[in-house]
């Protein structure tokens, strides 16, 4: 599982309305390459570059909890049947259970906007691996743990951190992608029942479902010619300018009018005249313009970037 933390604004905005900062169709989305390459762990994300292929898909998700003051209760977002979350018990069996925010197949992300009703509660994020906190300080001696009374506030998220009109707070999901899990403390009840203080936590998940279709350089390339496996050489016409971008085998080849020649790495580029040649043994080698190069590096340079959650804890 992932997130994304709370983006900075700046210039003292007062309301940030929810689809300001939702992904559109035409958004480009950037997986890190620290994903797993194991398929079944989010492999197909690992390293790649994705546009949002079709209109998104929103969906209210409000989620409410009666807490005794001082108790919490946990918000397991996983489609799991029995979760379970190390070191952390669920307060009562009736806490227990998933919300089902995670996509059912490859090529869909989940955005998951986290708004806060007020109230007398506050927030702590987890994804386990073990059980470990995203907030964590710096500290192994002073780890976050919602059932310790010193230690629970550390990286709390509260309502006002990302209200419920005006959500800041965005979290991220992909085909099996590791649990995430807030657990939710009442830290003031205000209402009693048989000589008990209760508080409500209401949290309205709005889960922004994204269709993703992979992108590369020579997708958006308007000169797309990719050189087969063991091709003849291919001339640059004349008057023009070109990219090579090398093939996997690192054995893409350019050759000049007096024969000067060149190895192009795998996914390296290098800058090819017209009257140059171009050849590959291993294929995959792509031929593109400079223009459609600087379309590419917008595209890298301003893809929403989705972190492994290693990134955020450390671990």
């Amino acid at each position: 599982m992932l997130t994304d933390l709370s983006p900075l604004y700046h210039n003292g905005v007062a309301l940030i309305r929810p689809e300001d900062s939702q992904i559109k169709k035409g958004s480009w989305i950037r997986g890190s390459p620290l994903w797993p390459s194991d398929s079944n762990k989010g492999g197909w994300f690992s390293g790649k570059y994705f546009v949002v292929s079709k209109d998104t898909i929103l969906v209210d998700y409000p989620v409410s909890r009666n807490i005794v003051n001082q108790d919490y209760a946990v918000i397991d977002l996983t489609n799991q049947t029995n979760p379970t979350i190390p070191g952390i018990p669920h307060p009562t069996p009736g806490q227990q259970g998933t919300f089902q925010m995670y996509p059912a197949t490859e090529s869909i992300l989940y955005q998951i906007s986290v708004g806060m009703k007020k109230g007398p509660y506050f927030v702590e994020l987890l994804i386990p691996s073990g059980a470990v906190p995203i907030y964590q300080m710096g500290s192994s001696s002073i780890p976050p743990s919602i059932i310790d009374p010193v230690y629970r506030y550390l990286g709390a998220r509260y309502p006002k951190d990302s209200p419920v009109d005006s959500p800041t707070w965005f979290l991220y999901s992909i085909l099996n992608a590791p649990q995430i899990v807030l657990n939710v403390l009442m830290d003031g009840g205000d209402t009693e029942a048989a000589g008990v203080l209760y508080g409500k936590a209401t949290i309205v998940f709005r889960v922004n479902k994204c269709f993703l279709k992979q992108i590369n350089l020579g997708d958006i390339a308007t000169l797309n010619n990719p050189v087969p496996s063991r091709t003849p050489k291919f001339t640059i016409p004349g008057g023009q300018v070109s990219v090579a971008t090398g093939g996997p085998g690192s054995d893409t080849k350019v050759t000049g009018p007096q024969q000067q020649a060149y190895i192009v790495d795998s996914n390296h580029s290098l800058i090819v005249p017209s009257g140059w040649a171009l050849e590959t043994g291993s294929g995959s080698a792509i031929l593109t313009t400079m223009e459609d190069v600087r379309k590419w590096q917008n595209i890298t340079d301003k893809a929403l970037y989705i972190p492994f959650y290693t990134e955020l804890t450390g671990y």
